[in-house]
């Protein structure tokens, strides 16, 4: 539907509320909203259980900028509340906006409900005077009951699993590694609600999970791209919100209804088998992080080369003139024998990604003023550039991935390091963690604003890098796991998660994505290896599906540490006889097994069973069951099928 055809049937609108409930309801919900002089979604009834909560929160909010600079935030209760009607099948309701004097001005929501539809839809519209625009936007607000012991849990990295807020706010920004994914969740013993945009541009959200008296607010915010206000003031959010409750718990709620969606995106829709990946990234079951070329770090590299066996990937740290987090993006020379090094792990089976950043320039380096950085950096609406200082305690403006100067900088460095090292691939960092920021530079190509040209940005630059630069045998790899670049990238890095004893990792991002992302790591290393921790993340990253590792070789091959060098082998090489798994399989799920399966406090994660196990799909569609032993003894425990098997000390099975 057009924007003028929307505007030709919003001029039809009611322009009072009936006396009535509304009611929208099929097979699957029951929606009913008051029917008086204040939106209220009154119950909202989905697999028997009404998940309305007894108070309620506005539904919407605006922030508008006028011709004349005027900067209001608009809500509910500062408009005229319309009413609202039903017809076919959806719900419309309206807030008449008092504007340059005349109150013909509305913001409008819908919400539909299609007899075949399991969730229902919302939607925000506006209609403002010609010359203002939406600029921030807060759609849908919805208050649920929050059951006692509830849990939430957010697209954090893999999967971060919180209490639900009482009387604080968790959010997760998107997409970044804060927000990986366009979903929410709350789950508790009577089941899931589950929130979610359906946003194919991945445009750039912010979700917001709140307590407030006996209630959960769930939202979304997003900052507006100017063209989705037109020139006759007409506003649209340009995608829904979807909102649901099911009696399930939350890995089975994730496979219903968020990954049939995401495997029709873009970014989703390949899965392994049919796109074109480094055949060495897929073999690449373990991973080691050299840092610096100095003769211990070299001297462990090549060792840990030997003992983790032909195939292992050295993803390469320091390689480059500069200091870390300094001058990017001049990178170049490399450090002196660093080509050779490169030329010599090869020959040890090591496949070899340096590291670059993909978002960060250094205001100091020369090439700031040579190559115009300031003019190719996001700039906040007041013209300021957005500006981060991490541990190297220098400025870096942020990028605009929509910028030529930009996209060519990173296309020649790929081209750059592919050519005169003869390295296996380039890691850029940041792309798939860190949050895109709104971009007002008039002089960039790209709308004000936030909105899809972040992504889209992104995708355009790492396409022609792939079409120009890279041959089949090449990988590109990035850090983290947003999803909207998954297919853009050979492998993804995921570090990030939060861990600790109150807040625990869950394999979210594995239930959606195992068969169509490759992806490594758990969590950054400690620095004690031998206390259980480096055993936990080995264990996990292998039942998840993540090549295993990425560990400093000066560390892992320590006297103290030779234990957990060996599981850490050991896995490995399990990994590289799974592949039938682990090469476009699909994660089902993890298991506690039952039986002989003692707890075990892990320092600076959780306590967890010696014994875990998950449930995958093989690439033939079989099930599979694995189970890992972190123990130093066997312990006969049971499957979800009910059979008893013996799981080895510090070992892994396939069922």
């Amino acid at each position: 539907m057009t924007k003028r055809l929307l505007a030709f049937i919003l001029a039809l609108l009611p322009l009072t509320a009936l006396a009535e409930d509304l009611v929208l309801e099929n097979e699957h919900a029951r929606i009913v909203f008051d029917g008086g002089n204040e939106f209220r979604i009154k119950s909202f009834v989905m697999d028997g259980v009404d998940i309305a909560a007894s108070q309620t929160t506005h539904p919407w909010e605006l922030e508008l900028i006028g011709p004349n600079g005027e900067n209001p935030v608009v809500k509910p209760w500062m408009a005229d509340y319309g009413g609202g009607y039903v017809r076919y099948e959806t719900a419309h309701f309206s807030w008449r906006l008092l504007l340059k004097g005349s109150n013909e001005y509305m913001v409008l929501m819908s919400v539909t409900l299609d007899k075949d539809m399991e969730l229902p839809q919302f939607h925000c519209d506006a209609i403002l005077p010609k010359g203002w625009t939406v600029s921030m936007a807060e759609f849908p607000r919805i208050a649920v009951r929050r059951p006692e012991g509830a849990k939430v849990i957010l697209p954090v990295g893999y999967g971060t699993r919180y209490d639900a807020p009482v009387s604080n706010w968790l959010h997760s920004e998107y997409p970044s590694c804060t927000g990986s994914m366009q979903m929410t969740m709350m789950n508790s013993p009577e089941g899931t609600v589950f929130f979610s945009t359906r946003d194919e541009d991945a445009s750039q959200k912010v979700f917001f999970i709140g307590g407030e008296g006996d209630a959960c607010i769930f939202l979304q915010k997003t900052i507006a791209s100017y063209e989705w206000t037109d020139e006759l003031g007409i506003f649209q959010i340009p995608w829904a919100a979807v909102m649901g409750f099911t009696r399930e718990g939350w890995e089975q709620t994730a496979l219903k209804w968020y990954r049939p969606w995401a495997l029709t995106t873009k970014w989703g829709r390949n899965s392994l088998a049919e796109r074109q990946i480094a055949p060495w990234i897929l073999k690449s079951d373990v991973w080691v992080r050299p840092v610096g070329i100095e003769p211990e770090t070299v001297k462990s590299l090549k060792a840990c080369l030997k003992y983790y066996g032909k195939g292992t990937g050295v993803h390469w740290y320091q390689w480059h003139h500069n200091a870390y987090d300094t001058n990017y993006p001049d990178y170049f020379p490399a450090k002196d024998g660093f080509k050779e090094l490169v030329a010599e792990v090869q020959k040890l089976g090591g496949h070899v990604t340096p590291y670059i950043n993909g978002r960060l320039w250094d205001t100091a380096n020369h090439t700031y003023a040579e190559l115009g950085g300031a003019q190719a950096s996001c700039r906040r609406r007041d013209g300021t550039l957005y500006t981060e200082i991490y541990g190297s305690r220098v400025p870096n403006t942020v990028t605009c991935p929509s910028t030529a100067t930009w996209q060519n900088i990173v296309r020649e460095l790929n081209q750059k390091l592919l050519d005169s090292l003869g390295v296996d691939g380039v890691y850029i960092d940041q792309v798939g963690a860190a949050k895109g920021e709104a971009c007002y530079a008039e002089n960039h190509p790209h709308s004000p604003g936030g909105g899809e040209w972040w992504h889209l940005s992104y995708r355009k630059m790492l396409q022609q890098i792939r079409r120009e630069v890279y041959t089949p045998d090449k990988a590109m790899t990035t850090e983290e796991n947003a999803e909207c670049y998954i297919d853009l990238f050979d492998m993804m890095l995921v570090v990030n998660s939060p861990h600790n004893s109150w807040t625990e990792m869950v394999p979210l991002f594995p239930l959606i994505y195992s068969d169509r992302c490759v992806y490594s790591g758990f969590t950054y290393f400690p620095e004690t290896l031998n206390d259980g921790s480096f055993d936990y993340m080995t264990m996990k990253s292998l039942l998840w599906g993540s090549q295993l590792g990425w560990i400093w070789p000066n560390s892992i091959l320590k006297s103290e540490n030779a234990e957990q060098a060996a599981f850490l082998k050991d896995m490995g090489k399990f990994r590289r006889g799974a592949h039938d798994v682990f090469e476009g399989g699909q994660f089902l799920g993890e298991f506690i097994p039952g039986g002989d399966n003692p707890v075990k406090d892990i320092p600076g994660y959780q306590k967890t069973p010696v014994v875990m196990g998950a449930t995958w799909l093989n690439t033939k569609g079989r099930k599979v069951y694995l189970l890992v032993n972190i123990d130093s003894v066997d312990h006969r425990v049971s499957l979800p099928d009910g059979r008893l098997v013996v799981s080895k000390a510090r070992q892994a099975k396939k069922l």
